[in-house]
C-alpha cells in the first residue's frame, strides 16, 4: 500500500506552512518495521513543481510532478491525481486542504473518482498499524475518527513557523510524469479547463459619454 500526498496544482495562496504540515503528517507513516512507501504529488508549471519537490525533500519524502500548463477546475486536477493514485496503487491519499480554496472540493472529487471514503478538516493524524486515528474540527467540536481501509483525508495541519525559505532550484530527484504515461488524453482533459478571465472593460472616452447622454438631451429648436 502506498500513501500519496496531493499537494495540488499551485503554490499555497496563504502560508507555506500548510504545505509543510501535510508533508510532516505524511512522514508519520514512515515509522515502524515495514513502513509503506509515501509519495508527494504535485501538478502544474515548472516553478511550482520545483517548490513542491524542495519542501517534500526537506520532509524526507520522495516526490513526483506532472508538468501541465492547463488551468483546470477542481475536477480536472482531481482526474490528474486520481490517475497517479491508480498508477502507484495508493490506498490512502492526504490532501493539503487548507492552502488553496480549490483543495477542499478536490477531496470529494478524488474520493468519488477512486471510490474511497473521505474525511475533511483533519487537524491531527496518528497512524497505528492498519488504522489511522484522525481528529477533525467540526465547528467548535473536535471529533476523533478511526479510519480503516482506503480513504482520502483533507488535512489542515500547519507546519513549524518559518521566517523565509530560499528560492528552490530544479529538482533532479523528482519523478517526472506526463499525461500519456497516466493514460490521460489532453484533449479530453482540456474540457475541464477554466475559461480565461475577462479583462476589464476600457474606460469610456468623452465621446462615448456624450453618445450615451445624447439620447436624453432635448434638441434645440431652430430660431
Amino acid at each position: 500500500m502506498t500513501i500519496a500526498v496531493w499537494l495540488g496544482s499551485a503554490a499555497p495562496a496563504r502560508t507555506i506552512r500548510w504545505l509543510d504540515g501535510v508533508l510532516h503528517a505524511a512522514g508519520k507513516f514512515l515509522g515502524g518495521d515495514a513502513p509503506p512507501p509515501v509519495l508527494a504529488v504535485a501538478a502544474g508549471d515548472a516553478t511550482w513543481l520545483d517548490l513542491a519537490a524542495d519542501r517534500a525533500s526537506r520532509a524526507g519524502i520522495p516526490s513526483a510532478g506532472v508538468a501541465l500548463d492547463l488551468q483546470l477546475d477542481y475536477l480536472g486536477w482531481a482526474q490528474v491525481m486520481a490517475a497517479v493514485a491508480r498508477q502507484i496503487n495508493a490506498q490512502t491519499i492526504l490532501v493539503d486542504e487548507a492552502s488553496r480554496p480549490e483543495r477542499f472540493p478536490e477531496v470529494a472529487a478524488l474520493a468519488e473518482l477512486l471510490d474511497l471514503a473521505q474525511l475533511t478538516h483533519v487537524v491531527a493524524l496518528a497512524p497505528d498499524g492498519g488504522v489511522i486515528h484522525a481528529s477533525r474540527a467540526h465547528g467548535n467540536v473536535l471529533q476523533t475518527v478511526r479510519v480503516k481501509g482506503p480513504a482520502v483525508l483533507g488535512v489542515r495541519i500547519a507546519g513549524a513557523p518559518i521566517d523565509d525559505y530560499p528560492t528552490p532550484t530544479p529538482s533532479a530527484s523528482m519523478r517526472r510524469l506526463d499525461l500519456a504515461s497516466l493514460g490521460l488524453d489532453p484533449v479530453v482533459l482540456g474540457h475541464r479547463a477554466l475559461p480565461p478571465r475577462a479583462g476589464q472593460q476600457p474606460r469610456r472616452t468623452l465621446e462615448r459619454v456624450v453618445e450615451h447622454l445624447a439620447v436624453h438631451i432635448v434638441p434645440r429648436r431652430g430660431s
